[in-house]
């Protein structure tokens, strides 16, 4: 005989006040978790958790979230997501939503089995973990530290060091400030507006950059299939060089191009005193090099 589901909903909130260097933790292993910056001394939490199962089973885990809610502090550490051992039924699943508000100084740390993750004006420093889901960041002051197994990840306004680790998922950077270090197993990566320094390695997947080049910037970007194009804006000053060991480089910039059974290269300086470099190589991939209009 089938057993009929049921599916219930529970909300709370929470209001934590905090003093000094608050620390934030969160922790799920179904749901979504968004944070952002919120009033200084305080720590506001809003949950909803989702139960699904047996109608039995249902109200014994709904009953034991109410006498132990995933919230805990100890001084000015916020711990959130640790359902208690209790829940674990065979037959029922839980799923857990937090959206937190956190002073803006507020170190964190989020680890998601499944669901995405939104983290936006914090200095930080952050760090994030997620098996699955999608990763959105912006206005980060502060170092940010970023591994995703499957699932895309965006980041805009990005002030400090920037470290970035996913194995499948696109990657997509705007408005970078400090250095960014990034290893992509299998995704695209779409860069724009960079700051000084970048470190990109990818396994499988294409790049496009497009960005003013800071002077003193240091890029090196390495792929072991994919291709690359580059666009800079008229007037750029760095060196520049492009290695496509199996593809063909398309050049509009005024760089000198070789070709031979080795593949392809291009090298050369754009503008006067240049003090920027580029190093861009492909083991397998075309490589494109032009011009920004705008």
């Amino acid at each position: 005989m089938w057993e009929i589901l049921h599916r219930v909903k529970r909300t709370f909130e929470r209001s934590l006040p905090v003093t000094g260097h608050v620390r934030l933790e969160v922790r799920t292993e179904s749901g979504d978790v968004a944070v952002r910056e919120g009033a200084d001394g305080v720590v506001r939490v809003r949950g909803r958790i989702w139960v699904s199962g047996p109608r039995d089973e249902v109200r014994e885990v709904l009953e034991e979230i109410e006498r132990h809610p995933p919230v805990e502090q100890t001084g000015s550490t916020v711990r959130i997501g640790d359902l208690p051992s209790q829940l674990e039924r065979d037959n029922c699943s839980v799923a857990a939503y937090y959206w937190i508000e956190a002073p803006v100084d507020t170190e964190v740390r989020v680890e998601v089995d499944s669901g995405d993750v939104k983290i936006v004006g914090l200095r930080g420093p952050v760090v994030l973990r997620l098996t699955s889901g999608d990763v959105e960041v912006a206005r980060i002051e502060g170092d940010l530290e970023v591994q995703v197994d499957s699932g895309d990840v965006e980041g805009t306004q990005l002030r400090g060091r920037a470290w970035f680790d996913v194995d499948s998922g696109d990657l997509d950077l705007c408005d970078i400030r400090g250095p960014v270090r990034a290893v992509v197993d299998s995704g695209d990566v779409a860069l724009a507006d960079l700051g000084p320094e970048l470190e990109l390695s990818v396994d499988s997947g294409d790049v496009s950059l497009a960005s003013a080049v800071p002077d003193g910037a240091r890029w090196r970007i390495e792929t072991d299939s994919g291709d690359v194009a580059v666009c800079l804006p008229r007037g750029s000053r760095c060196v520049m060089e492009a290695e496509a060991s199996s593809g063909d480089i398309d050049c509009d910039l005024p760089l000198e191009v070789e070709t031979d059974d080795e593949g392809a290269s291009a090298r050369g300086t754009l503008g006067e005193g240049a003090t920027a470099r580029i190093e861009i190589s492909t083991d397998s991939g075309d490589i494109a090099l032009g011009w920004r209009d705008r």
